[in-house]
């Protein structure tokens, strides 16, 4: 049963007192006899449920770590910049602000004028996009062809908050990286959605600011955290599929409603890949969101979080790709070697059922495991990022980490898939779960090419939380030999928006039956569940003469002022919000008195 208030419009579509056929008052009436309708007439109650926006009160947090080291401009060279930056400094959401003062001498020698050195050191690696491109098997730039690179295709970059120099940031990222330029536009509160088609032979930069699901002339106020999350996300997924469109839509604030109305803005605006590098604790609201996960033609990818073990919304969706972490090891040429970040997030969900897709591939998880897959995130194995402060215009460079940067690569990944479907003429890949699990993972040979199993390391003490062969929750997996992946992608059928819907989130009873005496007054309740529901349609047909329902906030109610002995059969169908629908039959029973 429901333990939360809801409310209930009853709409008759056939007289609710049906007449029964057979079984009279009496005490000699066979306790066995079915009693049935007349005819097989229904009624609905259509029930909107008051927790429509159940988490409007939770804000979601940018998911990106900076390594507490002060870099110069980058050399693009073969091997990746090493250095020694401070120990001890927290990484999460270190913005240039906070690397200042973490960095500035804290204390001064007595009377010397000397700065202190720091007490320990730890040595930062920093990879650029050349270097990334050759760990993960993606082509090199010179050669690819257009597919390779994304042509044509869209990634969609939700985030909350403004960036106002994004467009000089990825200028200067791609000058450096001789990455291709992008043309950068804003759109208009008016737009037509959807949009166009995207180019096949060049980049675009879109803005895009979101009020509720729509377009807005306004951009929301600048925040450092998120600027720092956006320009790391739009360089890295620019880096990843070089010639994709990239729409960036910021949201005017960090609420769990404002993002998802950001992504449900994305849905209008044609299909592609949406990013998402951010997360919030999940809790009993986290799949009352599914539905802005659920269009045609789009897949959704989220960071796991950076808290260690623990499962945060967005990625615990099962219709998300959930995106974990690893730490890079990488010379600049031969094989990567790979463990897992101790502060990537993953576990097994509290609140989400076990998706299909997982139930039929791994074992040993009762609810929605994530991660799903991953990519370097550690920010000791960082990547370069062009930060420019507000009011200035100069570049300054961070070594950047966290399961936001290996989000937006993997939304490039799945955006190079997709070009490479096109040019074959097959659909986009739409929600990849089942290909990754059930034509990739479940079989060893493509498996072992696709991805490189990462097996070492843990993210926690709890019996799931280190990293074994095959899959785990910290890094799903594992992380992507590119063209390997590609090829099994290719060959992959399309994914569709029930492919992660299970029997187990659809909306259920709870009670199977109840009982009662001829005679005697009925007055009983039905219960039922409805995860992640904002509002459900139940009909409910074969109910006998005199037999009444109604609502409370514990589920339906039935009453029978004269019962029957005998059995009734009612017939329950519920539907929710979410289009998933289960029937079910209550067994109403009444004993002779």
């Amino acid at each position: 049963m429901r333990s939360s208030p809801v409310s209930w419009t009853l709409s008759l579509l056939a007289c609710a007192a049906l007449t029964a056929c057979g079984g009279g008052a009496g005490n000699d009436a066979p306790t066995t006899q079915t009693l049935a309708a007349d005819a097989p007439t229904a009624f609905t109650l259509n029930v909107a449920l008051d927790e429509a926006l159940p988490a409007s009160d939770v804000e979601a947090l940018p998911q990106f770590h900076t390594a507490a080291v002060q870099l110069d401009e980058p050399v693009d060279g073969a091997e990746p910049h090493r250095a020694e930056a401070a120990a001890g400094v927290g990484t999460r959401g270190l913005t240039l602000a906070g690397l200042d003062d973490a960095l500035r001498p804290r204390a001064l020698a007595a009377g010397t004028g000397e700065a202190a050195p720091m007490a320990t050191t730890t040595t930062v690696t920093t990879y650029t996009p050349a270097q990334i491109r050759a760990a993960y098997g993606l082509p090199a730039l010179a050669g690819a062809t257009a597919a390779q690179l994304g042509a044509g295709q869209t990634i969609y970059i939700v985030n909350a908050k403004h960036d106002p120099n994004i467009a000089a940031e990825l200028a200067a990222f791609n000058t450096k990286f001789g990455l291709p330029g992008c043309t950068t536009r804003t759109l208009a509160a008016n737009a037509a959605l959807p949009l166009a088609a995207a180019s096949k032979t060049s980049c675009e930069l879109v803005v895009a600011y979101s009020s509720g699901a729509n377009l807005t002339a306004t951009a929301p106020a600048y925040d450092s955290g998120w600027a720092t999350e956006i320009a790391l996300d739009v360089q890295w997924a620019h880096a990843t599929a070089p010639l994709a469109r990239l729409v960036l839509i910021e949201a005017p604030d960090a609420g769990v409603a404002s993002l998802s109305n950001a992504v449900a803005l994305a849905n209008k605006m044609g299909p592609g890949v949406v990013s998402m590098s951010f997360g919030a604790a999940e809790g009993v609201w986290t799949t009352a969101y599914d539905g802005v996960f659920n269009t045609a033609g789009m897949s959704y990818l989220a960071a796991t979080g950076d808290n260690g073990a623990a499962v945060s919304w967005p990625s615990a969706s099962s219709r998300v790709l959930a995106v974990g972490g690893t730490t890079l090891a990488y010379s600049g040429s031969g094989a990567r070697s790979e463990t897992t970040w101790s502060g990537t997030g993953g576990g097994t969900s509290a609140y989400v059922a076990l998706p299909s897709y997982q139930s039929g591939s791994i074992a040993g998880y009762a609810r929605r495991a994530v991660a799903d897959v991953a990519f370097n995130a550690n920010p000791n194995s960082g990547q370069y990022v062009a930060v420019i402060s507000p009011g200035t215009s100069a570049v300054r460079w961070i070594s950047a980490g966290g399961t936001s940067l290996s989000t937006p690569q993997w939304a490039g990944l799945l955006a190079v898939a997709n070009a490479q479907r096109a040019a074959s003429g097959k659909a986009a890949l739409g929600q990849p779960h089942a290909a990754l699990y059930q034509q990739v993972g479940a079989v060893p040979t493509a498996y072992a090419a696709a991805f490189k199993d990462v097996s070492t390391g843990a993210n926690g003490s709890c019996t799931t939380c280190t990293a074994k062969v095959g899959y785990d929750t910290p890094t799903g997996w594992g992380t992507p030999n590119a063209t390997a992946l590609w090829a099994s992608l290719g060959n992959a059928a399309a994914g569709t928006t029930s492919t992660t819907a299970t029997a187990s989130t659809a909306p259920k009873l709870t009670t199977t039956s109840l009982s009662g005496v001829a005679g005697k007054a009925l007055s009983a309740g039905i219960g039922y569940s409805a995860p992640g529901a904002t509002s459900l349609a139940i009909t409910i047909s074969g109910s006998p003469s005199g037999m009444a329902f109604s609502a409370s906030s514990s589920g339906i109610a039935v009453s029978w002022p004269k019962p029957v002995a005998g059995t009734v059969n009612l017939s329950i169908t519920l539907k929710d919000n979410l289009g998933q629908t289960s029937t079910g039959t209550v067994a109403v029973k009444i004993s002779a008195s």
